[in-house]
């Protein structure tokens, strides 16, 4: 029998706690490491989502252009390039000069076919013969089969006309609207550029009179409180007050609509443009009317009576032609036949000769005038006299255009000068007013009269620095485009 001890039992040694313990140190050691990789893992994901979203918002950035334009010729540089009336006029020019080609080719007006026939005649025709001629009973009659089974025709026409004064007027025609197309394409991007230096100085000038009414407003707030000090104080009535704040009320609400009728005219001029929805634009140009070089010449513009000229030329062409409609037209023609009869199905059997024959002639071809061509010469030649009316006027009109830019410039001018003496004036009025008014000598109204007056001076002088730079923007746009 086995006797052990107490002391013997506690120096036994626990291998089922030393074994726990080392179950708990890998186990710790498996979740440590696997901790490590979690996190690793989601550091790489939090890294590739960072990056997924910066190419997001570099995306959106570059959908959503930011354009700043600080002149006109920048936005005339970009107008020329991506505007789609340009592209269009492009297009036109493009389909006038193919036409004038086709044009060339109608005058000799060459045309021409081939064919190939092949049939198959499924039940030859049955003719009548007199029985007598086959050896049968004389005053009797025998059904006899005629034809070949398969016919092949191959046949080849063609046509040139030699002498078409139609043809030769059609060219000129097209050789002149060619002519008409670049032109009209030039008035075109002439009246665009005009359009858009209007929009595009009105954009300048608004902006800067919300530049001065946001300052008004200060100054309107400024004579609010000061009305409501002297009321506190006793020196000013309540309604007075009430006056005061609806001048402010008025200044803030010219703000609003400055704000609303600048993003109109932003709008406008995107449509002018061509410039898409998406993208923002920004007009930053300085109303100073030297920028554009003072003082410009008005050169000669012809651009609409070469214009009407050409029309005049088209109207004169296209009556001849319908004059000339009625001489005849003189052709030279071909034809080449051949034929093939075969008892067996064959396109080309060599067993089998084609049977040729040709024949060539002249062809004079006349129309016979009806009520409607008689009709049609007689509009066209009034259409024109017509046009040569308007070229006479074109030619006086374009003298006059000139003239006019001119004294547009001239005018603005002289009353952008006389708008400045005005708004220096009437500043130092309101200053004055003011002073006179905090001294208890001059009633609101009064002050109120006199701040409205130096803000309309304020807005009448800047909208003519503006006119100033578009008369100058326009002579510019005469001289260029022509």
């Amino acid at each position: 029998m086995l006797d052990l001890s107490t002391t013997d039992l506690i120096k036994m040694p626990n291998t089922r706690h030393t074994n726990y313990e080392c179950k708990l140190h890998n186990t710790a050691a498996i979740d440590s490491k696997w901790q490590t990789n979690i996190h690793h893992v989601l550091k790489k994901r939090f890294l590739f989502l960072l990056h997924v979203l910066c190419v997001l918002a570099l995306t959106h950035s570059s959908m959503h252009a930011q354009r700043v334009f600080t002149s006109f010729d920048e936005l005339w540089a970009y107008t020329n390039e991506n505007s789609t009336t340009i592209k269009s006029g492009a297009i036109k020019l493009d389909q006038a000069q193919r036409a004038k080609l086709a044009a060339i080719a109608s005058i000799a007006d060459l045309n021409g076919n081939a064919t190939l026939q092949v049939t198959n005649n499924t039940k030859l025709p049955v003719s009548i013969f007199p029985a007598e001629a086959f050896g049968g009973t004389p005053g009797t009659y025998q059904e006899i089969q005629t034809g070949v089974p398969y016919v092949n025709n191959l046949n080849q026409y063609a046509e040139v006309k030699l002498v078409n004064l139609t043809g030769w007027q059609n060219f000129k025609l097209a050789k002149i609207n060619t002519n008409i197309t670049a032109v009209e394409n030039t008035i075109s991007q002439k009246n665009l550029y005009e359009n858009i230096a209007a929009t595009y100085y009105n954009i300048a000038s608004l902006q800067q009179q919300l530049l001065l009414a946001k300052k008004n407003v200060a100054i309107a707030d400024t004579l609010a409180q000061l009305v409501k000090n002297k009321y506190e104080e006793g020196f000013a009535r309540f309604q007075e007050t009430n006056t005061a704040q609806i001048n402010l009320l008025n200044a803030q609400e010219t703000v609003v609509q400055l704000e609303y009728v600048i993003q109109q005219q932003y709008i406008a001029l995107k449509i002018l443009c061509d410039i898409p929805d998406t993208d923002k634009i920004e007009i930053q140009q300085q109303l100073n009317p030297n920028t554009n070089g003072g003082q410009v010449n008005v050169l000669p513009n012809t651009i609409n009576m070469r214009n009407n000229q050409l029309r005049e030329m088209y109207a004169l062409t296209f009556y001849q032609q319908q004059k000339r409609s009625l001489f005849p037209t003189l052709s030279a023609f071909a034809s080449n036949s051949n034929q093939q009869f075969s008892n067996n199905f064959s396109l080309f059997d060599q067993q089998v000769r084609w049977i040729n024959s040709n024949y060539i002639g002249l062809k004079a071809n006349w129309f016979i005038p009806s009520a409607n061509t008689i009709s049609q010469i007689s509009k066209s030649k009034y259409d024109f006299l017509l046009a040569k009316q308007n070229t006479t006027h074109a030619i006086l009109q374009d003298d006059f255009e000139s003239q006019q830019l001119q004294i547009e410039l001239a005018k603005t001018n002289a009353q952008m000068y006389r708008y400045q003496q005005i708004m220096l004036l009437q500043k130092d009025n309101y200053r004055r007013d003011l002073e006179n008014y905090q001294k208890g000598i001059l009633p609101l109204d009064q002050l109120l009269t006199s701040y409205t007056t130096m803000v309309n001076g304020e807005y009448n002088y800047n909208a003519s620095i503006a006119s100033v730079m578009l008369a100058q923007q326009k002579i510019k746009i005469n001289n260029l485009i022509q």
